[in-house]
């Protein structure tokens, strides 16, 4: 940065080097950069509009300044910075600084516009040189629309979504949930009360006890990780640490700590069943955002040294992956049949009759439109289209959840916004992808290939959408 009496300084040197005789090539290329750091000086101090040209950033320089402004936000967004992991002293000229976000979207609009023309490196594959600038212009953009939001713009639902993650959700009436009630009407024990409530008090039967979540939950990780080996290599060294915690918006959450571990915190707030043990194992864990942690900063940040990935911006496109092939890598860790087999093993683990395991999954299977009515609840409540006790009982008849579980999703909304559509939305946007990359007669490692080629290498949800 420029100080105030620099410019001076700077002018009264060139007019001394003008006053002698003809200069030499190497004064004249000194020359030319003063004279450029002179007129930017002097538009700073002056007001005046001097059209400069910058120069050209490299792709890496452009990284490492995505960073810096990621941190940046960070310091306005506290929930913004999911991980980093990059040098601590950026993090520190983060805090100390404590820029404005107009000098953040100033930044950004530069970095943008440079990404284009950045130059190639020869040394990396022209295809995924293009998913790497691909990769960051998504992101840069989607930094630059939380900066507004902070700033006080207040978008639609759907123009969040697009904005802060490539892609917004379909929509649904409560016509498209019809069969799915339709469904556990049928399954559930003939018992008083609406679909909704009956569900509830079968899952409270397979509630595991308090006593031994964390050991079911080990058990769960465990055998989500020896599946997720069969067919992935991971670093020496990468783990997770466990921890149950309370009083939080969220279900479970990973805590990526660089350096291939995680902390997992499980929310011990509402009962946890189940089946719901295995789903947050493999989204937590294997192989979701551990696994997609544990990938990006090997093969990306350590063996390529692309800075951009030591760090982890929340509200950006990089989510919808996340998010998306966590819920997709349940359903890859767990066909029926293996999942089957877990199930009896956590039901003898938290003391559960074996023997209605398979009963148990039925049900369960039969209530995955629950995350579109989730999407659903937070479009109509975000676009001022339903109350917040319009919604609760929104999702009490069409996501299933309990009046407890339907005001921690609100709260969940309320915090986190358009970030809900990254779930079932965007597991059925991979799911889609990786059925189209391996087509329904190859074998099932094919699809774990593929999906490790996604997990490993930059991606953005528009490129994953089938093409017209």
């Amino acid at each position: 940065m420029t100080g105030p009496g620099s410019g001076k300084a700077k002018r009264v040197c060139l007019l001394n080097c003008r006053s002698i005789s003809p200069p030499g090539p190497l004064v004249k290329r000194l020359l030319t950069t003063l004279v450029a750091i002179t007129t930017v000086a002097l538009s700073s101090c002056s007001g005046e509009k001097v059209a400069v040209r910058p120069p050209q950033l490299t792709m890496d320089q452009i990284a490492e300044s995505y960073v810096r402004q990621v941190l940046a936000i960070g310091e306005h967004d506290p929930d913004f910075v999911d991980a980093y992991y990059g040098p601590a002293e950026w993090r520190e000229q983060a805090k100390t600084a404590k820029r404005s976000l107009l000098d953040v979207r100033n930044v950004l609009a530069r970095l943008y516009a440079d990404v284009d023309s950045a130059p190639a490196d020869p040394s990396v594959p022209p295809e995924l040189w293009e998913l790497r600038r691909r990769y960051l212009k998504n992101q840069l953009g989607a930094l630059e629309a939380r900066a507004r939001m902070l700033e006080g713009w207040k978008p639609g639902f759907d123009d969040e979504s697009l904005a802060l993650f490539d892609v917004s959700a379909p929509f649904w009436g409560r016509e498209d949930f019809k069969p799915m009630l339709d469904d556990l009407d049928r399954l559930l024990p003939k018992e008083a009360g609406t679909v909704s409530e009956r569900y509830n008090r079968y899952l409270e039967r397979y509630a595991i006890p308090p006593a031994k979540i964390e050991a079911v939950m080990r058990i769960a990780i465990e055998a989500a990780r020896k599946r997720t080996l069969e067919f992935f290599r991971l670093p020496e060294g990468e783990r997770f640490e466990l921890s149950l915690v309370k009083d939080k918006p969220w279900s479970a959450y990973n805590w990526y700590q660089g350096n291939f571990v995680s902390r997992i915190e499980v929310n011990t707030d509402q009962p946890l069943t189940v089946s719901r043990a295995i789903e947050l194992a493999s989204h937590e864990g294997y192989p979701g955002h551990h696994v997609y942690n544990v990938l990006l900063e090997d093969q990306m940040l350590r063996t390529r040294g692309w800075k951009e990935f030591s760090v982890y911006a929340l509200f950006s496109p990089q989510s919808f992956i996340a998010e998306g092939s966590a819920d997709y890598g349940v359903d890859l860790a767990f066909p029926k049949p293996a999942r089957i087999a877990l199930l009896r093993q956590l039901f003898m683990a938290a003391g559960l009759p074996i023997d209605e395991a398979e009963t148990y999954d039925a049900v369960v299977e039969a209530a995955r439109m629950t995350g579109a009515a989730t999407i659903e609840a937070a479009r109509r409540y975000r676009d001022g289209q339903a109350s917040a006790e319009e919604t609760q009982q929104w999702l009490q008849a069409y996501a299933l959840s309990t009046p407890e579980r339907a005001k921690q999703r609100l709260q969940f909304i309320d915090r986190y916004g358009a970030y809900i559509i990254n779930y079932h939305h965007g597991e059925t946007v991979i799911a889609d992808y990786v059925e189209r990359a391996t087509g329904p007669s190859e074998p099932y490692y094919t699809r774990w290939r593929t999906f490790f080629d996604l997990l490993s290498t930059p991606r953005t949800p528009q490129g994953l959408l089938p093409k017209d």
